[in-house]
């Protein structure tokens, strides 16, 4: 057995000498158990083109079990080791809705590590956008006692996501500061990379696009995206706009944003 004249000799070996296997042999005996491990979860934030109502809404799961208990949530949970945040995601919303999701409409929204997040302990969560074309059916599963599509506004100088029939305070753990950062990335997007296009059906109006664009920005911006006809779209059809001649242009995305 090698010794050592100090810790720091022995640290400065393993480190700078020794094989990386010796390395990591050693680090698991001398350092890796002074750090305490976090856990980390992974949220959701799903949102869906209503058609009935030409609006966008908001997926949430009401948890049945503490913390939290009644309250209103995105729907995830914990990431297993054997999976990415992305997949982890996708079968958390699976387990708890039922709702099946291409990956290629996931999107990593930001990392939160705020202290205190979660009362259960030192919890970190990868959030994820994801922007869904159709209006499926949900079915509770797992923890989730109830799934519901909800409506939602933007105040348009805060950018806060406030959603109809659900005060802040329902809203379980710090998915209300998620929901925030969702629409502020959101807003970004409408002079970048408008990827929430992504949410209009296959054959959509220009008034849907307006109608969307309005609900995340809280006000409306019909000249600010006037200009999103030429770079992502293509007129599929036309039809009488009421008793004149007028045309009511429809469209289709180019390809997905």
């Amino acid at each position: 057995m090698q010794t050592f004249a100090s810790k720091a000799a022995e640290k400065n070996y393993y480190e700078q000498e020794a094989s990386e296997q010796e390395f990591l042999t050693w680090y698991a005996k001398q350092d890796r158990p002074t750090y305490e491990t976090p856990s980390v979860t992974v949220d959701n934030v799903i949102l869906a083109y209503n058609p009935d109502t030409h609006r966008v809404n908001l997926l949430l799961i009401q948890r049945k079990a503490h913390p939290d208990l009644h309250h209103w949530a995105l729907p995830g949970s914990f990431l297993d080791k054997t999976e990415d945040t992305t997949q982890a995601a996708i079968r958390e919303v699976f387990e708890e809705t039922h709702l099946k999701i291409d990956p290629k409409r996931v999107d990593q929204l930001e990392t939160v590590a705020t202290p205190g997040r979660d009362p259960r302990g030192w919890v970190i969560t990868v959030a994820h956008l994801t922007y869904l074309p159709n209006f499926p059916e949900t079915q509770a599963g797992d923890d989730a006692a109830r799934t519901q599509w909800f409506d939602f506004s933007v105040d348009p100088e805060t950018l806060e996501l406030h959603i109809s029939g659900v005060p802040d305070q329902l809203l379980a753990f710090d998915h209300a500061e998620i929901l925030k950062k969702a629409s502020q990335v959101i807003q970004e997007s409408f002079e970048v990379k408008p990827k929430w296009l992504n949410l209009l059906p296959p054959v959509f109006s220009w008034q849907a696009v307006e109608t969307i664009a309005k609900q995340f920005s809280g006000r409306k911006i019909s000249e600010q995206i006037a200009h999103y006809r030429e770079m992502y779209m293509i007129p599929v059809n036309t039809e009488k706009q009421g008793d004149t001649d007028k045309p009511h242009a429809f469209f289709s995305l180019k390809a997905p944003i």
